[in-house]
């Protein structure tokens, strides 16, 4: 009883403003910890509590523990069938855990241990300040669901006569797909024209939301109306299927709200207009893979992209350099952990949810493929590490938790063009953010605005915890600044 007033009393604690999360991938942070500390940890029961201190230690506000759920043999037996020596070269069966998309049903995983274990996680979590993110897959399921066998109607079905092997299961059920990609052939694809597939779908994210205090829809876009009905019209017309009246996202999500109202929804989006329409229906950010994308081109593309948004964006965005899917930034920088540490100080300071792969803190360069329990053994990056812990601590300022976001184009000097510059403010907390996004070292002016002050000023440089005193003219003219190359400067000023 005592835990459970504990949990209830936690529920309602205030949601924090633009979260920073920590994504991980749980067996294989469990298999990772075995080796840490000597012994067999499997169980969410027995995650040592210096884990979650040292989340709190580094500001982090929300654990995402993707792949709790329970997951179906067929999705392991046909990964086991698979390869992976371009992730893993030493790679064996017992490596091979199962796709955490292939759930058969929203339950813990046993592997793990059971809803109550997750429960007891997210107090301790909680206790420390953090919320607890949780999966929600709502497009597809494992094979071996019961409901696959019990109640075919809740997935889409080849019509009568069709048999594409490229598309559908030898019961003619459709593997789960995506726009323009081919079809997912270890999962189902669930029939979101069915009442009784949005009502049991409905329930499940109820479901996550009673156990979790955030959750991150997996291709939540593909279930929007039109875009299931692109993907779907034949088969649905086969059936002579009605289009539902209202958008699943927007029945669920009001639920959900009654139920868990501070809780914090991400969806996985790609397109602008869907990300719109999912943002419409209730959710709180979406993923914004476009900044990515700039950040591994050039300064020029980062400072287009950047003066091209507002701060409705801002508020709604979810950056990231890193996540399960994306190849680690390390590699993509073509292993300069420099460049890998500016990108991702751009999109933790840039606005919006601030999101952090695991490993990303560590500056791994290998990636884990999802269907893995482990991923090739590097040690970490000390100078990465090091960077990521002052970092983490600046971004626990109210100023990289607020919307106001302030693009400084009016730099002068030979470094202007791949300088990024930027200010962000909370009240009286005043920062403004410089990046040498380039290879070289050089100097540019860059002008803070709004600074104040008689003649001189007081700048706090938090990275290298330097202070120093500057003339008001100048610094609101161009305040002289020297980087070498991918270096970072944050400067808190009016303080």
């Amino acid at each position: 009883m005592k835990k459970l007033f504990l949990f209830l009393v936690l529920l309602f604690f205030i949601s924090c403003r633009h979260p920073y999360v920590y994504e991980i991938s749980t067996r294989p942070w469990l298999y990772e910890l075995s080796k840490k500390y000597g012994k067999s940890i499997t169980k969410l029961k027995d995650i040592p509590t210096e884990e979650f201190d040292s989340f709190a230690e580094n500001g982090v506000d929300i654990v995402w523990m993707m792949g709790i759920w329970k997951l179906g043999e067929y999705g392991v037996e046909y990964d086991r069938n698979r390869t992976y020596e371009n992730y893993l070269p030493d790679w064996t069966v017992e490596d091979v855990i199962g796709s955490p998309f292939a759930i058969t049903e929203y339950v813990c995983n046993p592997e793990l241990g059971e809803d109550d274990d997750i429960l007891n996680l997210r107090i301790e979590l909680n206790i420390r300040g953090i919320k607890l993110m949780l999966d929600f897959v709502p497009n597809h399921s494992a094979h071996d669901n019961e409901l696959a066998y019990n109640d075919p109607y809740m997935f889409i079905r080849a019509p009568s006569g069709i048999t594409d092997e490229s598309r559908f299961s030898p019961r003619g059920i459709a593997f789960g797909s995506d726009i323009g990609h081919k079809p997912w052939k270890d999962v189902i694809q669930y029939n979101y024209w069915e009442y009784k597939t949005i009502q049991r779908m409905k329930d499940n994210f109820l479901k996550v939301l009673t156990l979790g205090d955030a959750a991150r829809c997996d291709r939540a876009y593909l279930i929007l109306n039109d875009v299931f009905e692109d993907a779907w019209k034949a088969e649905l017309n086969a059936y002579s299927y009605i289009r539902p009246n209202t958008e699943f996202w927007s029945y669920a999500i009001q639920e959900g709200r009654n139920i868990n109202p501070n809780a914090i929804l991400l969806a996985e989006s790609y397109d602008e207009k869907y990300s719109k329409k999912l943002l419409e229906l209730g959710f709180n950010y979406v993923y914004n893979k476009d900044l990515l994308d700039k950040i591994v081109i050039s300064a020029k593309d980062v400072k287009e992209y950047m003066k091209s948004k507002n701060s409705t964006f801002l508020d709604t965005a979810c950056n990231f350099v890193e996540n399960h899917d994306e190849l680690r930034i390390a590699f993509k920088t073509g292993d300069d952990y420099k460049k890998a540490m500016a990108a991702g100080t751009l999109a933790a300071t840039f606005g919006g949810m601030i999101f952090v792969n695991h490993g990303q803190w560590e500056g791994k360069k290998k990636n884990l493929d999802v269907h893995l329990r482990r991923a090739t053994y590097e040690s970490d990056n000390l100078i990465v590490k090091d960077y990521y812990k002052k970092l983490s601590k600046v971004l626990r300022e109210p100023a990289f938790r607020s919307s106001n976001f302030y693009f400084v184009d009016n730099m002068t000097g030979g470094k202007k063009d791949d300088f990024i510059a930027y200010i962000r403010e909370e009240g009286d907390n005043h920062y403004i953010v410089i990046v040498n996004y380039s290879s070289s070292q050089g100097c540019a002016y860059v002008p803070i605005h709004n600074i104040k002050g008689y003649r001189y000023c007081l700048i706090h440089e938090a990275l290298s915890n330097q202070e120093y005193i500057k003339t008001v003219k100048d610094a609101k003219n161009g305040m002289f600044v020297c980087l070498d190359a991918w270096e970072t400067q944050i400067f808190q000023y009016n303080y």
